[in-house]
């Protein structure tokens, strides 16, 4: 929506602003995936695939041939002790039909992580945290929060998978040719994810939304 003009929210069945909290996208590159900031182990991006909102600024995520783990990842971001940490990404099957969100280092749990099957739609095997899948604009938003166990930084990984309910950092041997598009990465300090904030070459920040002046139906 544009600025100043009010969204609105179904979830609860009947028509209601959608007013957020202040939320900051701490990853720095939310849409481009070649950039620098992301770490690109045992996969490949490729630009130019139409997007949730209708441009051509999704990447597809390719697995390579080689034996190991099959990941794209933003790393060093810091996080607090005590925090709900959650990590979100727009995702689209392509050969492939499974993600993996998770967090590494000492920041959390070595035990989280979150599946998700995008041919079905449905959440796959979940540790240490909660997750949320949700269909958008032809994506699977997905969405993962684990709470800190430290105050220091983490790393926020798309990881490939091959199944529902593979385990934490999966290992396999890639075809080389199997991927997914991905789009509009975000993390975020608290229980879940915000609606989308683009950011691009810096951490970006969406400021409380208040609604003023307004007379309830009754």
């Amino acid at each position: 929506a544009s600025n100043n003009a009010p969204r609105l929210d179904y979830s609860t069945g009947a028509e209601a602003f959608l007013l957020e909290p202040q939320s900051t996208n701490l990853v720095t590159y939310s849409e481009l995936f070649s950039d620098a900031v992301w770490n690109r182990v045992g996969a490949s991006v490729t630009s130019g695939f139409l997007s949730p909102d209708g441009n051509l600024n999704a990447f597809k995520m390719t697995e390579t041939a080689s034996t190991g783990v099959h990941y794209v990842g933003s790393s060093n971001i810091g996080v607090t002790l005590g925090n709900d940490t959650t990590f979100s990404v727009f995702v689209k099957k392509g050969e492939s039909n499974f993600i993996q969100l998770l967090f590494s280092g000492a920041s959390h749990s070595s035990s989280n992580y979150a599946n998700f099957d995008l041919l079905n739609g449905v959440l796959g095997s979940v540790g240490g945290g909660v997750a949320k899948i949700e269909f958008i604009g032809g994506f699977y938003r997905c969405s993962f929060t684990s709470q800190a166990t430290a105050t220091t930084a983490t790393n926020a990984y798309i990881w490939k998978i091959q199944s529902a309910t593979s385990p934490r950092a999966e290992s396999y041997t890639g075809d080389g040719t199997s991927g997914v598009y991905i789009y509009g990465a975000q993390l975020e300090l608290g229980s879940y994810s915000t609606s989308y904030i683009k950011s691009d070459g810096s951490q970006t920040t969406r400021n409380q939304e208040t609604c003023n002046n307004a007379t309830p139906e009754i």
